[in-house]
This record gives C-alpha cells, structure tokens and sequence, in this order.
C-alpha cells in the first residue's frame, strides 16, 4: 500500500508551539481538549436530569454555559478536526479506513480503541487536564506536573506498545 508524504515533524512542532503561545496570548490560557467533552457532558445530563446536575459540584463551572457554542473549548475541538483533515488531505494521505494488524478482526480494533478512548478520557478527568492540557501547557508553563506526566506518558507508551505489538503483526 503506497503512502503519500508526512509533514515535518519539526514543522508541525513548531505549529503546535505557535498555536499554543497565541492561545496563552487570545484565550489568556493553553490548549487541552477534554474541557470541550466535560461542557458537552453536563449540557446533556442537565438536559435529562436538571437537578442530578445541578447537585453535582464538579458541573457547576459548566452550567452557567448557556450552549456548548458559547464554549471556546468546542471550537477548539472542530478547529483539531479540520486541521486533521487540511493536514491528511495536503500529504494525500486521508483516505477512510480501519488502520489495523493482519491478525486482528475490526471488531477488536474498534472495541481496543473505543476502551483506549474511554480510558484516557476518564484518566484526563481524574487528572484535572488531557495531555495536550497538562503536557503541552503545563510543559510551556515548566510545570513539574506537566513534565513529569510527558515521562511518564512516553514510558507507559513503550511498555504497552510491547504488550500489544502482537496485535498489529
């Protein structure tokens, strides 16, 4: 299978830095993700369960949001998806497909990333911050807590990509 061209790991580093510092210059704060699925989140429970919601300390920094719309961390989250896609689309690499070992049915490929997703979800939650938030930011930031979880972050990698190697050969 031909593989069109990748950008510059250098150039998209560097992309990555200059949107950080414009957000810590627009936003008066860095990038993180998972802020836009906590809003997400407690708009729909309020929805459902007006008062569940209301009860919960950790939603009451979300429920004088009016709309997930009103949320910079939403926009954020379309801004990642379009940027993904001028990026596959410039190096003609977008093409719709389950990235997949031989050995492994897509079955398994979807419930490992829909558990890997969860996981990392939930972890970004405990961890008050994802890892663009506490490495990217609080990185920039020199944070102890931001450097020590990029370590630990890239070694919890290694040691799971040696577990799981068998399902991609």
């Amino acid at each position: 299978m031909k593989q069109g061209k990748f950008w510059s790991p250098y150039v998209a580093g560097a992309g990555i830095g200059l949107v950080l510092v414009t957000m810590f210059y627009v936003a008066g704060r860095g990038l993180g993700a998972s802020g836009a699925f906590s809003v997400a989140s407690c708009m729909t429970l309020n929805a459902v369960a007006s008062g569940f919601a209301n009860s919960l300390k950790y939603f009451s920094q979300y429920l004088d949001t009016p709309s997930p719309l009103m949320s910079w961390n939403v926009f954020m989250i379309v801004g990642v998806l379009i940027g993904a896609l001028t990026g596959a689309l410039s190096t003609g690499n977008f093409k719709m497909m389950f990235d997949k070992g031989a050995s492994m049915t897509t079955r398994t490929r979807l419930i490992m990333a829909f558990s890997g997703g969860v996981l990392i979800g939930w972890a970004s939650r405990l961890a008050r911050g994802c890892t663009s938030g506490v490495g990217l930011t609080g990185g920039a930031q020199l944070a102890l807590s931001g450097w020590v979880f990029v370590m630990a972050m890239f070694i919890s990698g290694f040691i799971f990509a040696a577990i799981f190697r068998r399902y991609w050969s």
